[in-house]
């Protein structure tokens, strides 16, 4: 939206989805989901006549600063939204004119004055049914009428301080505006410092790449601005959004549409195998804990809001919580946790089942979270309109086996950890699927994964680039089945940017999305014929490291290739002075098709750690077993694995070394190490 700003910071509950270029909170704000509040405080120099105006801004991770000299006012502003869900602006005012000006306070229509310098709000929300209390206050009482006059060459600084809660709460959050009003204008470095400490227990990645660095900080400032704490309704822990902005209209506190800032169970395996290497556990347990709040009456992970469930999509959700538990162990939360996760499993198995084996069915196409992926076409022939819910058919996936699998054995693991008796189940659950996917959808002649006709099992011969998700999931080392891998990394999906979602030599092949040149679901609608999405890159990029340690590291420098184009993804323009990282792009060209800033429904540091650094958890401890990207050297300090400190730092003329609670245990002269295990 031109002429908008945005706002990195967020607080557990509030955000801003766009800005306004004035001072204070005028645009569109939002509480938990997406409620569009075109004004929480503004203040405005009252003008006769419009006259110049220019704006500047700068966009910090932690607050926005602003710059606006209009006539002969200047305004310096940093404003930003802390973590208990204050929204402060500083602002410091100069008047270069001859004549005084009147500053304005604009505030909500229901505004009431409660003595002093504190005005009070109530907001509804009628799609989620929430009543909003509203408390603003500001370092310096504005007259009658909220005017504020500043005389010629006079300066002053405003602190104005709101508070958005549930009116139903009693808190402190007032009390929290005062200790701000007292700290004055050094409060902004406090909070700064406040900010940063979330990162103090984030492992360290340095490289000769700057590309690489940039990307890897910007991951975890995606992690840090995309997750809530919303506390209420049907959310009563911390969650993942896949995202704060939206596909829905802009109305004020009326928002239409399919929003981001909701549990997604899709994209949650993905958040949490990434926060996982943060020490602080916090965030993961809480979302560990939201996955069996957000089960619906089926027994699915299904899309949470505070007032409602929504749709379930295909995930794999317990070898998340098992690759969790590898890095921090916890064998409390394993007993707690446990028997939810494995009713989930065994309701998704016995819901997608069709009685000749079980390999998951997928009845609706949009539960793979892959709408109008082609399989599902091909048996009626790829109509014209795809919308008819009629149009296509059924298909069992390769994803949502891969998925099932790699749950099952997840399971299996998880129960031997605390000698669960039905370990037994899970592990022949994953040897039954491991088999039934080898056996039925690999094709010897075409060396690829294909979904099935649900009931006669007939191959939909559309590749798709989930159709290499078993190599992901390593149900197999037999070097035949690189074949799939091979033609994921051919011009059929390399096609320019990262990987096609499906073959271009398919027929329906669009990689700017749409269906036959039909845009019906807008020009950045979710479609799967085409575009490259990061959700399938990371996975496919996983799948590649696996498969050259697997054999001999003979992808190392196909790995290092696509980790490239995956990270220039994650910069508007690829200009590394703009992170930016949207939902999909053309898969040709590597343009945005959307403009969800700061989107997360992929992963990328456990990429690094693992393939790039090397480091790999198990049951029995960790081994070493880095790819060679080309790097000239890298370091990584601060990793905690199971209580354990580890760093490693390669360079090209010194080798490979490993420390474990600071004593160096390896050195490696050559040009990397290969499986060493602790």
């Amino acid at each position: 939206m031109p002429g908008k700003l945005l706002l990195g910071a967020t607080g557990k509950r509030v955000w801003a989805d766009y800005l306004d270029p004035v001072a204070g909170f005028q645009g569109r704000i939002d509480f938990i989901h997406k409620v569009n509040i075109p004004l929480i405080f503004s203040v405005q120099p009252a003008f006769s006549s419009i006259g110049r105006r220019t704006v500047s801004s700068v966009w910090y991770p932690s607050h926005l600063h602003l710059s606006v000299a209009e006539n002969t006012m200047l305004l310096e502003e940093d404003k930003f939204i802390t973590d208990e869900d204050v929204l402060v602006s500083i602002q410091h005012w100069t008047n270069t004119g001859e004549k005084e000006c009147t500053l304005n306070l604009l505030l909500s229509d229901n505004g009431q004055q409660i003595g002093g310098s504190l005005i009070t709000a109530q907001l509804y929300v009628p799609n989620h049914d929430l009543h909003l209390s509203l408390s603003v206050k500001s370092s310096i009482d504005f007259e009658q009428g909220r005017n504020l006059c500043i005389l010629p060459g006079e300066e002053k600084t405003i602190i104005i301080c709101a508070a958005l809660q549930l009116s139903a709460e009693t808190s402190d959050l007032l009390q929290h505006i005062d200790q701000i009003m007292q700290s004055g204008e050094s409060y902004l470095n406090a909070y700064i410092a406040q900010y940063n400490e979330w990162y103090d227990d984030v492992p360290i990645f340095t490289s000769d790449d700057e590309l690489l660095n940039k990307t890897w900080w910007y991951r975890w400032f995606l992690l840090r601005h995309n997750y809530a704490e919303p506390n209420t309704g049907l959310m009563k822990h911390g969650v993942f959004y896949e995202g704060r902005s939206h596909k829905v209209d802009k109305s004020p506190m009326n928002s239409k549409g399919h929003e981001f800032s909701q549990m997604i169970p899709l994209s949650t395996p993905m958040h949490l195998c990434d926060c996982r290497w943060k020490r602080s556990t916090h965030e993961c347990t809480e979302t560990l804990r939201s996955l069996p709040d957000c089960m619906d009456m089926q027994g699915f992970f299904a899309t949470m809001m505070v007032d409602r469930r929504g749709a379930h999509y295909g995930n794999y959700a317990q070898w998340a919580f098992y690759q969790y538990i590898l890095v921090h162990p916890d064998e409390a939360l394993v007993r707690e946790l446990l028997p939810d996760f494995k009713m989930n499993f065994r309701k998704v198995q016995e819901a997608q089942q069709v009685g000749m084996d079980i390999l998951p069915v997928c009845f609706d196409h949009r539960r793979t979270g892959k709408e109008y992926q082609p399989s599902f076409w091909y048996f009626n022939n790829f109509p014209d309109n795809v919308r008819d819910k009629d149009s296509f058919t059924p298909l069992k996936r390769v994803d949502l086996a891969a998925y099932q699998y790699r749950n099952a054995l997840s399971l299996a693991k998880l129960c031997r950890m605390i000698d669960d008796a039905d370990a037994e189940e899970f592990e022949q659950a994953a040897e039954t699927l491991r088999q039934l996917i080898l056996e039925k959808m690999w094709d010897d002649d075409d060396g690829f994964f294909y979904d099935l006709h649900y009931q006669t099992e007939e191959k939909a011969r559309v590749r798709n680039v989930t159709g290499a998700d078993p190599l992901w999931a390593c149900i197999t080392d037999d070097k035949k089945y690189l074949h799939a891998l091979d033609v994921i990394l051919s011009d059929e999906f390399a096609t320019g940017d990262c990987f096609a979602s499906t073959s271009k030599s398919g027929p329906i092949f669009m990689p700017q999305g749409g269906w036959k040149n039909n845009f019906f679901k807008g020009r950045n609608g979710c479609m799967w014929n085409g575009p490259s999405w990061p959700f399938t890159t990371a996975i496919v990029l996983d799948m590649i490291a696996e498969q050259s340690k697997q054999h001999e590291h003979s992808y190392d420098d196909v790995f290092a290739r696509f980790l490239r184009q995956y990270s220039l993804e994650h910069f508007k323009e690829r200009n590394l002075a703009m992170p930016y990282l949207v939902e999909h792009y053309d898969s040709v060209t590597g343009e945005a098709l959307s403009d969800e800033v700061d989107y997360l429904h992929s992963y990328y540091i456990d990429l690094i750690i693992r393939h790039v650094c090397g480091i790999e958890p198990n049951e029995s401890g960790f081994t070493f077993d880095p790819i060679d990207i080309g790097l000239d050297h890298f370091t990584l300090n601060c990793v905690n694995i199971a209580g354990h400190t580890i760093s490693v730092a390669f360079a090209r003329n010194e080798g490979y070394t490993v420390s474990i609670d600071g004593k160096k245990r390896v050195r490696n002269h050559k040009q990397g190490i290969r499986k060493v295990a602790f």
